[in-house]
């Protein structure tokens, strides 16, 4: 089979406006079908010849030999951006055979879930970090204390889980017990207990009672489908080692494995679909996509160093940035951590900038202090106005935004005037509407539904999903019949429907409907969200307690609340530049990766040691922001170097870095040379000249 070049040519109608792929880089990726990876620069356009490759095969399907084509991205997100741009197009690549998901959906589905159910007799409930977590504080507050010997669990735990951590408090012990609770790892295979990445007990230890309590708790969760999104992993390698011909039908249903996004894969990801489909008699074709210098992600939360994805060769290249000027492609390129060389040392994984300006915009730094610091969203603004942006079709496609990478501290102890994003923007507060199944309140479950989509559709999943929270809460679960077995489960939405529509012969459903899609029209179309959220607690406080048969507790007043506490929100940004002439974003890097902004202002901030961004990538003489190779050999010092890769990387046009001036100032003269714009806020600075015009 072969890639037809009327359906490149379809694609470019359909991607790019009618502009042509070029065919130094992206066509021969699109033409390619042998296994490959493709390690793609920013704003290089990966997704959009991943679409174009998808489309193509698409027009040749259905295959032949009944396969299909497999799919997997990191995040919904991408899955989303997959469907939008295709499904109406190609309709029948999201059909059967084939799947495009993320890669947890693909391992639930094929692996996870069939596991569950064979070992456990459940299918999967709840695959939810959130709830899960929930599940054990309420574990830990159920364990007793018991100081005799044998000693009990929670005795057990306290110890060892704390075992050489110095001297800390009783809460902070528990806090420690906890953590534990929520993060360790059940290894069904061995039998083992692991705890950050290391054994902590095993079946065949000496602790084999502790490892058995624990291994009981999370067997009774997964009988009740209840499992966080590590567990689904290890019951699908469970599946995989009891059924091996599994791995034989995936082969043969899916031709060509595609996973964007690679670089933000855990090991433990890789290896299930390695596990699967790289192997020596696989007939499939695997294409792995992404940037490794991107991987700031991880499951610990910390930024990854060395990304768990290593490149196999062939390895093919995107290196030109059509998002990025040369002038800024400059820059990112010297933050590049990993530039995999060959074995003559040639770099090839360099950035190219392509985008071409009427007028070429230099990277800017804005010097601040403690006292200044208030300046730097209007200087941003003003930076914008002066540069036009507010009028492009970038700046009103993409917008604004300030970023940095630690937003928020921990605990409200003195940080030493030290600055983090909250500390520098009085209105800032850690945005905490992504989208979740699972909110702390009532009222955040009614403001932080997925509103960008602004359907009836969002609002009545978030309120259902409100009411079967109470019902987890009050303990409330159904009888259900699994294998010739009488067991109980916490409701689903779709539980609770079922179960409102046959109780009194269906009696109250007509009612509930109605209510139902009048609080979901106020909140979706009119933003009614304290009138809902009144409405919907008179409804608790009777007919739903009424209907589910129990009490108001303490816990379930403290989730519905005594009062509407209305939460910072995410507002439609056109509705913010009528209200404020230009809309400035604030957020950290961690959440604009993966974005294009027209003008992005990246602001250092206090982590770890040494604190700031360029106390940890300037060595001595090398210095990125001079366009010296880094030579940033630490872990703080990568980890810098990536998050401003990421950051740096984001603007179409105007890219600003706003440093505190004492960590800069004995070289403003070299930076001035390096063809950065400065503008000094600080006291002894003179913002209206701009220190450029100054010399």
């Amino acid at each position: 089979m072969e890639i037809k070049e009327e359906h490149i040519r379809e694609t470019e109608r359909l991607l790019i406006n009618g502009n042509l792929f070029d065919t130094d880089e992206r066509v021969p990726f699109i033409k390619n079908l042998d296994s490959c990876d493709l390690l793609a620069v920013p704003g290089s356009g990966k997704t959009t010849v991943l679409l174009a490759k998808l489309y193509c095969l698409a027009k040749h399907l259905p295959f032949k030999d009944g396969s299909g084509i497999l799919v997997l991205s990191h995040t919904n997100t991408a899955v989303n951006e997959i469907e939008k741009s295709l499904k109406k197009v190609v309709p029948i690549l999201f059909e059967y055979p084939n799947f495009v998901g993320t890669v947890q959906s693909f391992v639930n589905k094929f692996l996870a879930n069939p596991a569950c159910f064979l070992k456990y007799g459940s299918y999967i409930h709840q695959n939810d970090n959130d709830i899960y977590e929930k599940e054990a504080e309420k574990f830990y507050y159920s364990l007793p204390w018991k100081n005799t010997e044998p000693k009990g669990l929670r005795n057990k735990l306290f110890g060892k889980v704390n075992h050489g951590k110095g001297t800390i408090s009783p809460d902070e012990k528990q806090q420690n017990v906890i953590e534990f609770l929520k993060y360790f790892e059940l290894d069904i295979i061995e039998r083992k207990i692991k705890y950050n990445n290391k054994p902590f007990y095993t079946f065949n230890g000496t602790a084999q009672p502790y490892y058995l309590e624990l291994e009981q708790w999370k067997e009774d969760l997964f009988s009740k489908g209840i499992l966080n999104y590590r567990d689904s992993f290890y019951l699908g390698d469970w599946f995989i080692e009891n059924n091996p011909r599994i791995t034989s039908l995936l082969k043969k249903r899916f031709k060509y494995v595609f996973i964007d996004e690679m670089q933000d894969l855990e090991k433990y990801q890789i290896d299930i679909i390695d596990k699967i489909f790289y192997t020596p008699e696989s007939q499939s074709t695997i294409q792995r996509i992404g940037d490794i210098n991107q991987s700031i992600y991880n499951s610990g939360k910390k930024v990854k160093v060395e990304t768990d994805w290593q490149p196999r060769e062939p390895v093919m290249y995107l290196r030109d940035s059509y998002r990025l000027t040369k002038e800024n492609a400059d820059i990112v390129n010297f933050f590049t951590l990993d530039r995999q060389q060959d074995e003559n040392g040639n770099q090839r994984f360099v950035v190219n900038g392509k985008r071409e300006l009427v007028n070429a915009i230099k990277p800017h730094l804005i010097l601040f202090d403690k006292t200044t610091k208030g300046k730097l969203k209007e200087k941003f603004k003003e930076l914008i106005k002066e540069n036009q942006l507010d009028q492009t079709v970038e700046g009103k496609k993409y917008g604004f935004k300030i970023i940095g990478w630690s937003a928020k501290w921990e605990d409200e102890e003195n940080h030493d005037g030290k600055f983090r994003l909250e500390d520098i923007f009085e209105e800032y507060k850690k945005d905490n509407s992504s989208i979740k199944e699972t909110y702390t309140s009532l009222s955040e479950y009614l403001q932080y539904f997925d509103k960008n989509k602004r359907t009836l559709k969002a609002a009545r999943k978030a309120i259902l999903n409100a009411l079967i929270h109470i019902l987890r809460i009050e303990n409330k679960k159904h009888a259900v019949t699994v294998r010739r077995k009488d067991k109980e489960r916490y409701y689903t939405k779709k539980d609770l429907i079922k179960y409102i529509q046959e109780e009194k012969n269906g009696s109250n459903y007509e009612e509930f409907k109605s209510k139902l899609y009048k609080w979901s029209f106020d909140l979706a179309v009119k933003q009614k969200h304290e009138e809902v959220y009144h409405c919907i607690k008179d409804f608790i406080n009777s007919d739903f307690k009424e209907w589910f048969g129990f009490e108001i507790t303490n816990e379930t007043q403290n989730f519905i609340g005594r009062n509407f506490e209305k939460l910072i929100q995410v507002e439609d940004k056109q509705e913010n530049k009528q209200k404020e002439g230009i809309n400035i974003e604030i957020g950290t890097v961690h959440s604009v990766k993966g974005q294009t902004h027209c003008a992005t202002m990246y602001v250092e901030t206090a982590y770890q040691r040494p604190t700031y961004e360029t106390q940890k990538i300037i060595k001595n003489t090398s210095n990125p922001l001079l366009f010296h190779e880094h030579n940033c050999n630490g872990t703080y010092d990568k980890q810098a170097l990536k998050m401003m890769y990421v950051g740096f990387s984001r603007p179409t046009h105007l890219l600003c870095f706003a440093v505190l001036k004492e960590n800069v100032k004995d070289k403003i003269e070299n930076y001035k040379n390096a063809g950065w714009e400065i503008f000094d806020l600080t006291e002894n600075g003179n913002d209206k000249n701009n220190i450029n015009k100054l010399h």
